[in-house]
């Protein structure tokens, strides 16, 4: 009889350890899924933020395009100015060689 019992005790641990294994597994491919929707969400954001800094990009290009630039100056009144109109500046002013780059260094900081 108390060989009876043990062997019962012992299935009935081992059904129970099986139940709690089944369990874990569970929970375990649940997180998983958990984890690869949140992958999955920031992969996305990532791309969605990679094409609007190449939309930025486009329109930084086409803003600083010299006959956009040309065509805005003209709006506003302004005209290239004559010899006699030139000014040169002495000292440690520094000069921009590339206006479009120092201009998209300034908007990207």
């Amino acid at each position: 009889m108390a060989r009876i019992l043990k062997k019962k005790s012992l299935i009935m641990i081992l059904i129970i350890a099986i139940c709690a294994f089944c369990v874990w597994l569970v929970y375990l491919n649940a997180l998983s899924s958990k984890l690869q929707y949140e992958i999955n969400s920031l992969n996305n954001k990532i791309t969605e933020s990679s094409w609007d800094m190449r939309n930025l990009e486009v329109s930084v290009k086409s803003q600083t395009n010299i006959t956009n630039l040309e065509e805005k100056a003209a709006q506003l009144g302004m005209v290239y100015p004559g010899f006699k109109d030139i000014v040169y500046l002495r000292g440690e002013t520094p000069v921009v060689q590339d206006f479009a780059l120092a201009l998209k260094e300034n908007i990207y900081r």
